[in-house]
């Protein structure tokens, strides 16, 4: 959090150190950039051709996926999904984007043009979708989290969910069950860890999705990427980094002291007393 605000802090003072000035030494020429008429998320979902109502951005829908792609036998569980068909012309794309390691309620954005999934279905007259990652938010294949049903949390089910999705589902729209991928073109969209989750599903499953952007997408695991924070650390004012470090240092030695009183005071200042587990709280 504190690194957050310190590089918050670091943004606005470049960006006022490089704003232009009324001095002729200092003018800069603003590049042309195309403004995208916005929707506002807030008011009612509308199509855009004739101007009918649709069902709110926070609908939820759900989908029975495979609880284990090797062994159908197991069943299926209620995979959540969000959907607005505001921008489809029949033949447009449907758009497909997992969010990734998150409960996807708060990801309803992704259907709107404010997002590049949106702004790719607006611009391509398609339909997009925000499909929730097993054992995330509700989406939970079987009923605990623990590491017998957590085998069932790896990346080859998740590639396996998208492609089952794309060629089972039946969308909440005027023909929504003849448009499954083997049907009409779909473009699978994400972004960090569901980047990559993207670039593994083309490779994985050819054919499957007509094309794919992956925002961001690692290329190589880090299992202590303690170098995350680092440029901003190196580049922010040095008294500001050298106070982030000693809380950091603060907080390393509280917990590492295992005085439960200490660490609950702690937790206590962040206003996440409630929080159980130390790795929690250091996520947080």
């Amino acid at each position: 959090m504190l690194v957050s605000l310190s590089f918050c802090v670091l943004l606005a003072q470049f960006s006022n150190a490089v704003r232009p000035t009324n001095s002729a030494s200092h003018h800069f020429l603003r590049p042309s950039v195309p403004k995208v008429p916005l929707h506002d998320p807030s008011g009612p979902v509308v199509r855009l051709d004739d101007g009918i109502e649709l069902a709110p951005y926070d609908t939820v829908y759900y989908f029975d996926q495979l609880i284990d792609h090797n062994n159908a036998s197991l069943g299926t569980f209620k995979q959540r999904f969000w959907h607005t068909y505001e921008a489809y012309q029949p033949g447009g794309p449907i758009i497909l984007f997992m969010p990734g390691e998150f409960n996807a309620e708060s990801m309803t954005g992704y259907l709107t043009n404010r997002t590049i999934s949106g702004m790719i279905a607006a611009q391509q007259n398609g339909s997009v979708v925000v499909l929730e990652h097993r054992f995330f938010g509700l989406s939970n294949p079987l009923p605990d989290l623990s590491a017998e049903s957590l085998q069932l949390l790896t990346i080859q089910q998740a590639i396996d969910d998208l492609a089952y999705f794309s060629q089972n589902v039946h969308l909440p729209m005027p023909n929504g069950d003849k448009l499954t991928s083997d049907l009409n073109p779909w473009v699978l969209v994400g972004g960090s860890y569901a980047g990559a989750l993207t670039s593994y599903t083309m490779v994985n499953k050819p054919g499957v999705f007509r094309a794919a952007y992956s925002s961001s997408a690692p290329v190589e695991t880090i299992m202590d990427y303690w170098t995350y924070f680092e440029p901003i650390r190196l580049n922010m004012p040095q008294n500001c980094s050298a106070d982030t470090q000693a809380v950091i240092s603060y907080i390393d030695s509280v917990f590492d002291s295992g005085n439960a009183t200490a660490i609950q005071a702690v937790k206590d200042n962040f206003g996440l007393g409630d929080l159980v587990h130390s790795d929690d709280f250091a996520i947080a």
